[in-house]
C-alpha cells in the first residue's frame, strides 16, 4: 500500500470511529495512547512495572527500550496513578 494509500484507509477509518473531532489523529497517536493506557493499566493491577517494560517494548515491536521510552510521555492520568502507588507502596513499583 502506498503512503497516500494508507492515509486515505487511516482517514476513513477516523471518520468511521468518530475520532475526527478536531485535531487531526495519526497512527503515531495511537501508539503513545496504547504504550501510556497499558502502563496505567500495569499500575493499577500493582504489577511490577518496570518488569513488565521490555514486554511493552515487545508489543510495540522495539528492539531497544530507548526507542519505547520515546512514547512514555507522563499524561496526568498516568502521572497521578504512579504517584498514588509510590505514596502507597513507599517507592516500589
Amino acid at each position: 500500500m502506498s503512503a497516500s494509500g494508507l492515509q486515505s484507509a487511516f482517514a476513513k477509518v477516523r471518520k468511521l470511529a468518530g475520532l475526527d473531532d478536531g485535531k487531526p489523529l495519526r497512527p503515531h497517536d495511537l501508539r503513545h495512547r496504547f504504550a501510556v493506557t497499558r502502563l496505567s493499566l500495569w499500575h493499577e493491577q500493582r504489577a511490577n512495572v518496570q518488569a513488565l517494560l521490555p514486554l511493552l517494548a515487545t508489543y510495540l515491536g522495539h528492539a531497544r527500550y530507548s526507542d519505547t521510552a520515546y512514547y512514555l510521555t507522563g499524561s496526568a492520568d498516568l502521572l497521578a496513578i504512579a504517584a498514588e502507588r509510590a505514596f502507597l507502596d513507599g517507592g516500589a513499583a
